[in-house]
Protein backbone atom coordinates (compact mmCIF):
# COMPACT_ATOMS: atom_id res chain seq x y z
CA UNK A 1 0.00 0.00 0.00
CA UNK A 2 2.73 2.39 0.38
CA UNK A 3 3.91 2.55 -2.70
CA UNK A 4 0.42 4.09 -3.89
CA UNK A 5 1.58 7.03 -1.34
CA UNK A 6 5.27 7.17 -2.84
CA UNK A 7 3.67 7.16 -6.25
CA UNK A 8 1.71 10.10 -5.27
CA UNK A 9 4.23 12.07 -3.62
CA UNK A 10 6.64 11.55 -6.41
CA UNK A 11 3.75 12.70 -8.94
CA UNK A 12 3.54 15.89 -6.98
CA UNK A 13 7.23 16.39 -5.68
CA UNK A 14 9.02 16.27 -8.98
CA UNK A 15 12.31 15.84 -7.34
CA UNK A 16 12.72 19.50 -6.42
CA UNK A 17 15.09 20.95 -4.21
CA UNK A 18 14.52 23.87 -2.12
CA UNK A 19 17.74 24.80 -3.80
CA UNK A 20 19.30 27.57 -1.16
CA UNK A 21 22.54 27.82 -2.41
CA UNK A 22 25.83 27.00 -0.42
CA UNK A 23 27.47 29.89 1.78
CA UNK A 24 29.02 32.74 -1.07
CA UNK A 25 31.88 34.09 0.04
CA UNK A 26 31.88 37.73 0.37
CA UNK A 27 34.87 40.34 -0.39
CA UNK A 28 33.72 43.15 1.41
CA UNK A 29 35.80 46.76 2.54
CA UNK A 30 36.28 47.15 5.91
CA UNK A 31 33.17 48.67 7.96
CA UNK A 32 35.41 51.45 9.43
CA UNK A 33 39.23 51.79 10.08
CA UNK A 34 39.27 49.42 12.44
CA UNK A 35 36.59 46.92 11.01
CA UNK A 36 34.51 46.04 13.85
CA UNK A 37 31.97 49.11 13.71
CA UNK A 38 28.34 46.97 12.46
CA UNK A 39 27.73 49.74 9.39
CA UNK A 40 25.21 49.44 6.05
CA UNK A 41 26.98 49.20 2.85
CA UNK A 42 25.90 48.72 -0.72
CA UNK A 43 28.73 46.09 -2.37
CA UNK A 44 28.44 44.15 -5.65
CA UNK A 45 29.74 40.69 -4.46
CA UNK A 46 30.11 39.67 -8.13
CA UNK A 47 28.10 39.46 -11.59
CA UNK A 48 24.49 39.13 -10.36
CA UNK A 49 25.11 39.07 -6.76
CA UNK A 50 24.63 42.18 -4.42
CA UNK A 51 24.65 42.59 -0.92
CA UNK A 52 23.13 45.64 1.12
CA UNK A 53 23.54 45.56 5.19
CA UNK A 54 25.50 45.58 8.00
CA UNK A 55 29.38 44.43 7.60
CA UNK A 56 31.89 44.10 10.21
CA UNK A 57 35.13 42.63 9.99
CA UNK A 58 34.79 41.86 6.26
CA UNK A 59 32.04 40.37 6.62
CA UNK A 60 27.52 40.45 6.82
CA UNK A 61 26.97 40.45 10.23
CA UNK A 62 23.58 42.29 11.60
CA UNK A 63 20.65 42.71 9.10
CA UNK A 64 20.58 43.27 5.52
CA UNK A 65 19.57 41.61 1.79
CA UNK A 66 21.34 39.16 -0.94
CA UNK A 67 20.50 39.04 -3.97
CA UNK A 68 21.19 36.44 -6.45
CA UNK A 69 20.31 38.56 -9.86
CA UNK A 70 16.20 39.27 -10.05
CA UNK A 71 14.47 36.56 -8.68
CA UNK A 72 16.04 35.10 -5.70
CA UNK A 73 17.04 37.11 -2.12
CA UNK A 74 17.24 36.95 1.49
CA UNK A 75 16.71 39.79 3.26
CA UNK A 76 17.13 39.10 7.62
CA UNK A 77 19.95 38.21 10.18
CA UNK A 78 23.53 37.59 8.90
CA UNK A 79 26.55 36.12 11.68
CA UNK A 80 29.89 36.11 10.45
CA UNK A 81 28.77 36.24 6.54
CA UNK A 82 26.00 33.16 6.81
CA UNK A 83 22.55 33.53 7.08
CA UNK A 84 21.77 33.42 11.51
CA UNK A 85 18.90 34.64 12.91
CA UNK A 86 15.62 35.44 11.40
CA UNK A 87 15.18 35.97 7.61
CA UNK A 88 13.16 35.39 4.61
CA UNK A 89 14.46 33.84 1.52
CA UNK A 90 12.42 33.66 -1.58
CA UNK A 91 13.36 31.94 -4.99
CA UNK A 92 11.56 32.00 -8.15
CA UNK A 93 12.85 29.93 -11.35
CA UNK A 94 11.28 28.23 -14.47
CA UNK A 95 12.69 24.70 -14.51
CA UNK A 96 13.15 22.96 -18.21
CA UNK A 97 9.30 22.11 -18.77
CA UNK A 98 8.70 25.62 -18.50
CA UNK A 99 7.29 25.78 -14.85
CA UNK A 100 7.69 28.18 -12.59
CA UNK A 101 8.42 27.36 -9.20
CA UNK A 102 8.19 29.82 -6.31
CA UNK A 103 9.69 29.14 -2.97
CA UNK A 104 9.34 30.47 0.20
CA UNK A 105 11.17 29.91 3.73
CA UNK A 106 10.43 32.50 6.57
CA UNK A 107 11.66 31.85 10.05
CA UNK A 108 14.54 30.91 11.57
CA UNK A 109 18.37 30.29 9.93
CA UNK A 110 21.74 29.02 11.56
CA UNK A 111 24.84 28.35 9.55
CA UNK A 112 23.57 29.51 6.29
CA UNK A 113 20.63 26.84 6.37
CA UNK A 114 17.41 26.57 7.76
CA UNK A 115 17.38 25.89 11.32
CA UNK A 116 14.36 26.06 13.83
CA UNK A 117 11.14 27.17 13.34
CA UNK A 118 9.52 28.53 10.33
CA UNK A 119 7.45 27.98 7.50
CA UNK A 120 8.06 27.05 3.88
CA UNK A 121 6.21 27.21 0.73
CA UNK A 122 6.04 26.17 -2.53
CA UNK A 123 3.93 26.76 -5.60
CA UNK A 124 4.43 25.27 -9.30
CA UNK A 125 2.54 26.82 -12.05
CA UNK A 126 2.49 25.77 -16.05
CA UNK A 127 3.38 28.05 -18.39
CA UNK A 128 -0.43 28.95 -19.47
CA UNK A 129 -1.06 30.35 -15.89
CA UNK A 130 -2.35 26.71 -14.64
CA UNK A 131 -1.47 26.68 -10.71
CA UNK A 132 -0.61 22.54 -10.52
CA UNK A 133 0.85 21.81 -6.69
CA UNK A 134 1.04 24.18 -3.64
CA UNK A 135 2.21 22.84 -0.12
CA UNK A 136 3.02 24.20 2.67
CA UNK A 137 5.23 23.11 5.47
CA UNK A 138 5.17 24.99 9.13
CA UNK A 139 7.17 23.78 12.29
CA UNK A 140 10.57 23.27 12.81
CA UNK A 141 13.94 22.40 10.64
CA UNK A 142 17.09 20.89 11.05
CA UNK A 143 19.71 21.80 8.85
CA UNK A 144 17.63 22.52 5.51
CA UNK A 145 15.38 19.83 6.43
CA UNK A 146 11.63 19.69 7.58
CA UNK A 147 11.48 17.80 10.90
CA UNK A 148 8.31 18.34 13.09
CA UNK A 149 4.87 19.76 12.64
CA UNK A 150 2.34 20.07 9.28
CA UNK A 151 2.90 19.40 5.68
CA UNK A 152 -0.20 20.08 3.16
CA UNK A 153 0.47 19.45 -0.06
CA UNK A 154 -2.33 20.44 -2.90
CA UNK A 155 -1.75 19.55 -6.48
CA UNK A 156 -3.73 18.36 -9.56
CA UNK A 157 -4.32 14.76 -8.49
CA UNK A 158 -7.12 12.73 -6.90
CA UNK A 159 -7.43 13.39 -4.43
CA UNK A 160 -6.21 16.58 -4.58
CA UNK A 161 -4.61 17.03 -0.85
CA UNK A 162 -2.03 15.32 1.06
CA UNK A 163 -1.71 15.96 4.87
CA UNK A 164 1.70 14.94 7.25
CA UNK A 165 1.81 15.57 11.03
CA UNK A 166 5.07 14.94 12.46
CA UNK A 167 6.23 15.08 15.94
CA UNK A 168 8.96 12.95 16.91
CA UNK A 169 8.32 9.50 16.20
CA UNK A 170 4.67 9.83 15.57
CA UNK A 171 3.76 10.46 12.03
CA UNK A 172 -0.03 11.02 10.62
CA UNK A 173 -0.69 10.87 7.03
CA UNK A 174 -4.26 11.39 5.56
CA UNK A 175 -4.60 11.69 1.31
CA UNK A 176 -8.26 13.10 0.65
CA UNK A 177 -10.82 16.39 0.47
CA UNK A 178 -9.91 19.60 2.66
CA UNK A 179 -13.42 18.92 4.04
CA UNK A 180 -15.27 17.01 6.87
CA UNK A 181 -11.80 15.54 7.90
CA UNK A 182 -13.18 14.98 11.44
CA UNK A 183 -16.81 13.15 10.35
CA UNK A 184 -15.39 11.11 7.61
CA UNK A 185 -12.53 9.94 10.53
CA UNK A 186 -15.08 9.48 12.49
CA UNK A 187 -16.94 7.39 9.90
CA UNK A 188 -13.63 5.64 8.81
CA UNK A 189 -14.03 6.96 5.22
CA UNK A 190 -10.90 8.80 4.35
CA UNK A 191 -9.71 8.09 1.26
CA UNK A 192 -6.11 6.97 3.03
CA UNK A 193 -4.96 7.51 6.66
CA UNK A 194 -1.24 6.23 7.89
CA UNK A 195 -1.47 6.85 11.93
CA UNK A 196 1.96 5.10 13.74
CA UNK A 197 3.70 5.77 16.70
CA UNK A 198 6.64 3.87 17.99
CA UNK A 199 5.61 0.02 16.80
CA UNK A 200 2.09 0.94 16.53
CA UNK A 201 1.47 0.98 12.52
CA UNK A 202 -2.31 1.33 11.40
CA UNK A 203 -3.52 2.25 8.15
CA UNK A 204 -7.00 1.72 5.78
CA UNK A 205 -7.74 2.78 2.21
CA UNK A 206 -11.54 3.35 2.30
CA UNK A 207 -12.19 0.77 -0.53
CA UNK A 208 -13.05 -2.56 1.33
CA UNK A 209 -10.41 -5.08 0.39
CA UNK A 210 -11.15 -8.69 -1.68
CA UNK A 211 -9.51 -10.53 0.58
CA UNK A 212 -11.39 -11.45 3.45
CA UNK A 213 -7.91 -11.38 6.12
CA UNK A 214 -6.94 -7.54 4.58
CA UNK A 215 -10.32 -6.71 5.17
CA UNK A 216 -10.69 -7.62 8.74
CA UNK A 217 -7.42 -6.00 9.22
CA UNK A 218 -8.48 -3.00 7.14
CA UNK A 219 -11.07 -2.59 10.14
CA UNK A 220 -8.98 -3.50 12.64
CA UNK A 221 -7.14 -0.16 11.56
CA UNK A 222 -10.21 1.78 11.50
CA UNK A 223 -11.67 0.44 14.68
CA UNK A 224 -8.05 1.52 16.42
CA UNK A 225 -7.73 4.97 14.39
CA UNK A 226 -11.79 6.09 15.66
CA UNK A 227 -10.57 5.05 19.46
CA UNK A 228 -7.67 7.93 19.30
CA UNK A 229 -10.25 11.03 17.79
CA UNK A 230 -9.64 13.00 20.50
CA UNK A 231 -6.18 12.77 20.06
CA UNK A 232 -5.98 13.48 16.34
CA UNK A 233 -8.80 16.13 16.27
CA UNK A 234 -6.56 19.54 16.71
CA UNK A 235 -4.35 17.65 14.19
CA UNK A 236 -7.12 17.66 11.56
CA UNK A 237 -8.69 20.84 12.39
CA UNK A 238 -4.85 22.59 11.88
CA UNK A 239 -5.16 20.45 8.43
CA UNK A 240 -7.87 21.95 6.97
CA UNK A 241 -6.92 25.65 8.48
CA UNK A 242 -3.81 25.43 6.11
CA UNK A 243 -5.23 23.89 3.52
CA UNK A 244 -6.88 27.21 2.51
CA UNK A 245 -3.34 28.89 2.44
CA UNK A 246 -2.28 26.63 -0.28
CA UNK A 247 -5.69 27.38 -3.12
CA UNK A 248 -4.53 26.11 -6.91
CA UNK A 249 -4.65 29.74 -8.26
Amino acid sequence: MLNRKQKWTAALLLTTALTVPATTAFFLPQADAAGTAPAKTSIQLSEGISYYGEVQNNKPNGRGTIHWGEHKQYAGEFKDGKRSGMGKYINEYVDADGRTHKIVYNGTWNNDLMNGSGTLTEKRTEANGTVIYHSIQTGTFKNGAFQTGYYVQHAEADPDYAFTYKNGGETLYIMGSNQDLLPLWKKGQLFNVIYQKGSIYKEYWMFPEEDAAKERQRKASIKYLQGITAKVKPHLEQFEKLSKQVPLK
